[in-house]
C-alpha cells in the first residue's frame, strides 16, 4: 500500500504568510525563519503541487491563480489540525473570541460567570486585538463580535445587540454650572468620544435640530469608548453611551442620561465566523449563551 506523502504543516504556514504579506522578507520577518528558508519552503510544495504559486518580482512576489485556490483550503487544514490538536491534548473545547477592549470590558467580562456556568467544558479565549485584520485563515480565531451592519464579504453574521445611543455624563456634570437641561445646553460642554464615534454624536445632534448638528462644539478624542466613559463618569465633559456598554454606570448612579432621546443607529454587534458548517457546529453553545444574554439588556 502506498502512503502519500504531503507537504508539512510548516511548509503550508509560510504559504499562507507569504500570499498575505507579498514578499518573502516580511514573511521570514513574521514566520522567525530566514529568507532562504521561506524561499525553499514556497520551492518545496511549488514542486509537490507541479506548478508556480508566486509570479516573482524584485521587492515583492505576486499569487497566481492556482496559488489563489489553494490559499482557503490550506488555511482550513490547518485551522482543523489546530482546533483537533487542542480538543485532544485538553480533552475540552477552547473558543478563541475577538472583541474590542470596549466590549470586553464593559459588556462581556461582567458575564463571563453566566458562560462557564452555563456552558461546562467550553474555555473562552478573549482576543481584544481589535487593530488587526480579522483573519480566520491561521486557525488562531474562531469568532469575532464585530460592529456595523451586518454584512462582511465571505463571513456569516448573526447580530447580538443593536446600538442605542444617548449622552451621558456624571451627575455632577449635569446639574453643575452650566447645568444640562436641554440639548441646546451641550453647546457649553465638552463632547467625549472615540476615534471613530463621531459620526455617532453627529446623527444623535441631527435628531434634535440641523443647527445642534451644525455647531462647533469643545471635543476630547480618545483611543477607545472605554476612556470616553471614564472621562465622563470623571467629570470632564459628556460621552455618547450605548445602552449596551454603559448599564453598570447608569445603574450606580456613576452615570446619567440627561435626556430622553436614544437612537437607534441601525448599526449593532455581530458574532461573525467563516461560513462553514464546522465553526457553526463549535459556535452554536456560544452563539445561544450570547444571544440569551443580549436579550436580556
Amino acid at each position: 500500500m502506498k502512503i502519500e506523502r504531503y507537504p508539512p504543516f510548516n511548509v503550508l504556514q509560510s504559504l499562507l504568510v507569504v500570499a498575505r504579506c507579498g514578499n518573502f522578507t516580511a514573511a521570514s520577518q513574521q514566520l522567525f525563519l530566514s529568507q532562504s528558508a521561506v524561499s525553499r519552503h514556497i520551492q518545496q510544495i511549488e514542486e509537490y503541487f507541479g506548478c508556480a504559486l508566486f509570479v516573482r518580482h524584485t521587492r515583492m512576489v505576486v499569487p497566481t491563480a492556482e496559488c489563489q485556490r489553494l490559499v482557503p483550503i490550506v488555511e482550513e487544514l490547518l485551522a482543523t489540525a489546530r482546533r483537533s490538536m487542542h480538543v485532544t491534548s485538553t480533552g475540552g473545547q477552547t473558543v478563541t473570541l475577538r472583541v474590542t477592549p470596549t466590549l470586553a470590558a464593559r459588556w462581556l467580562m461582567p458575564r463571563l460567570p453566566s458562560f462557564y456556568a452555563d456552558v461546562p467544558g467550553t474555555q473562552l479565549n478573549i482576543d481584544t486585538a481589535w487593530f488587526l485584520p480579522t483573519n480566520f485563515g491561521e486557525g488562531t480565531l474562531d469568532a469575532a463580535i464585530l460592529f456595523g451592519n451586518g454584512r462582511w464579504d465571505g463571513l456569516e453574521a448573526t447580530c447580538l445587540m443593536r446600538e442605542r445611543l444617548t449622552p451621558v455624563c456624571s451627575p455632577q456634570t449635569a446639574h453643575g454650572e452650566p447645568p444640562l437641561r436641554t440639548p441646546a445646553d451641550l453647546k457649553q460642554h465638552t463632547l467625549l468620544h472615540s476615534s471613530f464615534g463621531r459620526r455617532g454624536w453627529m446623527l444623535w445632534l441631527q435628531q434634535e435640530s440641523d443647527e445642534l448638528a451644525a455647531h462647533t462644539y469643545r471635543e476630547q478624542v480618545f483611543d477607545t469608548l472605554d476612556l470616553a466613559f471614564g472621562a465622563a463618569v470623571r467629570g470632564m465633559g459628556v460621552a455618547l453611551g450605548d445602552l449596551n456598554l454603559v448599564q453598570e454606570n447608569l445603574s450606580n448612579g456613576a452615570l446619567v442620561a440627561p435626556f430622553e432621546r436614544v437612537l437607534e443607529s441601525g448599526s449593532g454587534y455581530y458574532l461573525v465566523h467563516p461560513p462553514r458548517n464546522e465553526y457553526r457546529e463549535k459556535l452554536r453553545p456560544l452563539l445561544a449563551w450570547l444571544q440569551g444574554i443580549a436579550a436580556l439588556d
